[in-house]
């Protein structure tokens, strides 16, 4: 299995500005606007206060804390539209780049194969685009959670662990005026709402099921800002909500790294400010995988670093984007008719669980049926594809069940289990 991991420097090539330069692009944009757009406004609050986006990060962090006696402080009750009018400015202004076209993207979607993944930090939505293009990504399931059950689970994943620009987070189902509240006001995952996204994504016809009968809602952009300290929740009047979402996402990643034959890593150049990707990536226990770094001019200064961190797999093909594709293109052509060293036919038969049905053992209640809506393996998953291998790789790994219609356990109808507890699964698998 292979695991490539995507920076800004990834998306360069189709327009998406790095991320020192986010803050005067961004500027750049608006002031194309007419001059009474919404975000020509928020500019021009922003230039007051700060002197321009220059500084993106730090006009960011300031407007996100308000730290007593700071700049964003002094805003008072204007500063979280200040703060929200940014981060749609910024979600609208990448969007308006994604009619550029994005070759290298088209590449990578041509090397990767059924049970590879994709691990990204960039919001832009060129990478499954592509996958989908060429039939190995699908929006049900694709993203790592769980949209719509689907009759396959999407060949590729695509994490994105600082969000995307089509994700949004539904205040309160979409509902207005008085009604009972549950336990928080955004759900449990984004939602696709917007037309227009799902469109160039080629599901000119699909419909969030959050989102049926909905043609206008309040929602926010789920996207993590390029600000520290980096926030991995939404803080809200019911206190810090979407934890649990950003965790399995970031779970999902890291036992996609810890069962890897290959991670390629291109355009992240793993700033230090980015701790838990860092410790994703330095201190999974997978040492001995392939390892190629391609991130231009710190290619050099971060194989040193993963080879002071362990890593004994480190090969150079390429420094860029574009040079590892070709150099990947010269080795498929030279291996053609003998397979790549891919290790997990027993990951392949535990992913082809989604959609499947079980049995559950409950304490003291006997068995309840569930379905199967995502896996999320152990890390020490066997190598072999027997039967024996996929019994104990059931076994360590834990899944997202759909209980049968009309059962809750703790008032809910989904919950991860451990394959320890499953009783039995039906079907071939």
């Amino acid at each position: 299995m292979r695991v490539v991991v995507l920076g800004a420097g990834a998306s360069r090539h189709a327009g998406y500005p790095l991320a020192a330069e986010m803050g005067n692009c961004l500027a750049a944009w608006i002031n194309t606007l007419s001059s009474e757009h919404q975000y020509r406004l928020c500019l021009a609050q922003i230039t007051e206060l700060y002197g321009g986006l220059g500084n993106f990060e730090s006009i960011l962090a300031d407007l996100m804390t308000a730290t007593p006696g700071s700049r964003a402080a002094g805003l008072g009750v204007r500063r979280p539209y200040l703060l929200s009018d940014l981060k749609e400015a910024l979600r609208d202004h990448f969007d308006s780049i994604r009619s550029t076209p994005a070759p290298l993207y088209d590449g990578l979607a041509r090397v990767l194969r059924p049970g590879d993944s994709v691990i990204t930090f960039n919001y832009d939505l060129g990478v499954e685009r592509a996958l989908r293009t060429a039939g190995l990504w699908d929006i049900k399931t694709g993203y790592g959670f769980l949209i719509e059950n689907g009759d396959q689970p999407s060949p590729v994943e695509v994490l994105k662990l600082h969000g995307s620009t089509n994700w949004r987070a539904l205040l309160f189902g979409g509902r207005t005026g008085f009604f009972a509240g549950g336990g928080n006001s955004l759900g449990n995952r984004p939602v696709l709402f917007f037309r227009p996204d799902l469109e160039y994504l080629g599901y000119r016809d699909f419909v969030d099921p959050r989102c049926a009968g909905l043609d206008t809602a309040a929602s926010l952009p789920a996207m993590i800002m390029p600000a520290l300290p980096k926030t991995f929740y939404f803080t809200t009047t019911y206190g810090d909500e979407w934890k649990g979402f950003w965790d399995h996402l970031w779970n999902r990643a890291g036992r996609a790294i810890s069962n890897a034959d290959e991670v390629i890593v291109i355009g992240y150049s793993l700033p230090l400010a980015d701790e838990r990707a860092r410790e994703m990536l330095m201190d999974t226990t997978n040492k001995g995988t392939r390892l190629t770094i391609c991130c231009g001019n710190a290619t050099a200064r971060l194989e040193q670093e993963f080879r002071d961190h362990e890593f004994s797999g480190i090969e150079r093909a390429a420094t860029t984007f574009d040079g590892f594709l070709t150099n990947d293109a010269v080795k498929s052509d030279a291996g053609a008719g003998a397979p790549l060293p891919h290790r997990n036919g027993t990951l392949s038969r535990l992913m082809a669980l989604t959609g499947k049905q079980g049995l559950l053992k409950i304490r003291f209640a006997g068995e309840v049926a569930f379905t199967f809506l995502s896996v999320d393996p152990a890390p020490d998953i066997p190598t072999e594809a027997d039967d024996n291998a996929i019994q104990t790789a059931i076994t360590r790994s834990r899944f997202l069940v759909r209980f049968d219609e009309g059962t809750l356990i703790d008032g809910r109808d989904t919950r991860v289990i451990s394959g320890h507890d499953i009783s039995l699964i039906r079907g071939r698998y």
